[in-house]
């Protein structure tokens, strides 16, 4: 039976030496980063990934935290080559399935691989076999780790679901501004001096910090703009550019999206699950996310000027949502 194997080593050499000393009946992978790695899985899942920690940019910790928001069946085995407590119980968080600390023999780490492949290619065991091992020279005594989150398979078709994750990192075929199609006629909106939504009015002096953490995302992750609105599509406030936008009509349009996603948190009995909704486009990538269930941060990408990349900028949203939470409270 033939397996599929992930390996993002980083510069854990122990990791890269794995393509070499697996079998024939693993296809081994090894991927330069996380973001790498999400887009295989997004397009091919494998059975598992392996990976450092220590990434360059998005790290091992980050890679497990937005796989789980793909659906797929994919066990992630993290190695921390120093003993880092704190790491381990955030992996424990995130569903990971071994935690390797501290170093590991090359007999011990292939073992412990065919062990996760095959379970992984078992599902009588997957749904009992989600654990963390804390494995300093050999594997130790196994630990349950959370239930998957109940999230659905992205597809390429606009969708709405529960902590979803945005579309994958790759190279598009970008044309030029001047190829896109004219945007349809839009009125005309106008800045109001206060606006309220829900149990919060904002007003020129408590936006500014949310405007700041806009900004400070905008330049995180290279969008062309932002938007904060309520869940009517009002705008609240902006960073970026977005004249060139068709903002009035589209914004109504994501609030319909979002309509059902309140309905859906209710009925799981959810009391702090956020959503995403993500377009993409051969101009324009778009992400839409939920703020306590009563506004929306929208993230618009103009892929001629800034190719999106799929761990980068659910990581950083994700912070900058978590930061504005307090504020918008």
């Amino acid at each position: 039976m033939a397996y599929r194997l992930l390996v993002v080593p980083g510069d854990n050499e122990a990791l890269r030496a794995l393509e070499e000393q697996l079998g024939s009946d693993v296809e081994v992978l090894v991927l330069n980063n996380a973001n790498d790695a999400l887009w295989e899985v997004r397009n091919d899942p494998p059975e598992a990934i392996i990976s450092d920690v220590d990434l360059p940019g998005m790290s091992g910790l980050d890679l497990a935290e937005i796989l789980p928001n793909f659906g797929v069946p994919t066990k992630v085995v993290l190695w921390s080559r120093e003993p880092d407590p704190q790491t381990q119980q955030q992996a424990t968080i995130h569903g990971v399935h071994h935690f390797l600390s501290g170093p590991i023999s090359q007999t011990d780490l292939r073992n412990i691989v065919y062990d996760v492949l095959r379970e992984a290619q078992t599902p009588s065991l997957s749904a009992s076999s989600d654990h963390l091992n804390d494995v300093v020279s050999a594997p130790t005594t196994e630990v349950p780790a959370p239930p998957p989150t109940l999230t659905p398979e992205l597809d390429r078709n606009p969708t709405v679901s529960n902590e979803a994750v945005p579309s994958e990192d790759k190279t598009n075929t970008r044309g030029t501004p001047d190829s896109k199609t004219p945007w349809p006629p839009q009125p005309t909106r106008k800045s109001t001096g206060r606006r309220s939504t829900g149990s919060i009015v904002l007003t020129a002096d408590n936006i500014t910090p949310i405007r700041n953490r806009m900004s400070e995302l905008l330049d995180d992750v290279g969008a062309q703009c932002i938007l904060l609105t309520d869940r009517a599509g009002m705008v609240l406030t902006e960073v970026g550019k977005t004249a060139e936008l068709p903002t009035i009509i589209l914004l109504p349009l994501l609030s319909t999206s979002f309509s059902t996603a309140g309905q859906i948190s209710q009925v799981l009995q959810e009391t702090e699950s956020s959503a995403l909704y993500m377009q993409e486009g051969s101009h324009y990538d778009l992400y839409c996310f939920d703020v306590l269930q009563r506004y929306m941060l929208v993230l618009i990408f103009d892929k001629v000027a800034s190719a999106t990349k799929i761990g980068t900028v659910w990581v950083y949203a994700k912070r900058a949502i978590r930061n504005m939470q307090d504020m918008l409270a």
